[in-house]
């Protein structure tokens, strides 16, 4: 929809430029003035949504004392250094062997209770056996693992009421 008005604009300038220059050049002055502040107020806008974004961190190990299930055996220590409340976090769990660089586990976790502003919290998750890589060890021993988290997905606010 964007590019059949800019070349309706386009083909409206190139009209102007042929019969009636100053109202051309006035024109494309108005229509240079309106982008570039749209420009500057997006570019803002994207600036303080990534700056929230990477004021949510979240660490992960796996610690018996933490997470005393065998279960759930993966503790995320998630933490919103933003001044908004996060509604909603998406995050991939990333497992190498010690000592190694190829990544071991890969697993996709999500937490969507609301987290305040400033606020830690602590949570522990299960490991799948299917985020396991070929092969799959038959003992699993989170200990074993270096474990990282890269957060994907994030809604901030109050979500919406059920």
């Amino acid at each position: 929809m964007i590019w059949i008005v800019a070349a309706a604009l386009a083909l409206l300038l190139i009209e102007l430029f042929l019969r009636r220059r100053p109202w051309a050049l006035a024109l494309t002055a108005m229509i240079a003035a309106i982008g570039i502040i749209v420009w500057i107020f997006s570019d803002s806008q994207s600036r303080q949504h990534l700056d929230a974004v990477s004021a949510v961190t979240v660490n992960v190990s796996a610690d018996g004392r933490t997470c005393v299930d065998p279960a759930l055996p993966v503790a995320a220590v998630i933490t919103n250094g933003s001044g908004n409340a996060v509604s909603r976090l998406s995050f991939d769990l990333i497992g190498r062997q010690q000592g190694k660089s190829t990544i071991a586990y890969r697993g996709y976790l999500r937490h969507d209770q609301i987290i305040a502003p400033g606020a830690t919290i602590t949570r522990c998750y299960p490991l799948l056996y299917h985020g396991f890589a070929h092969p799959r060890p038959q003992i699993i021993d989170a200990t074993k693992y270096e474990w990282s988290a890269h957060v994907s997905l994030m809604s901030f606010g109050e979500p919406p009421a059920e």
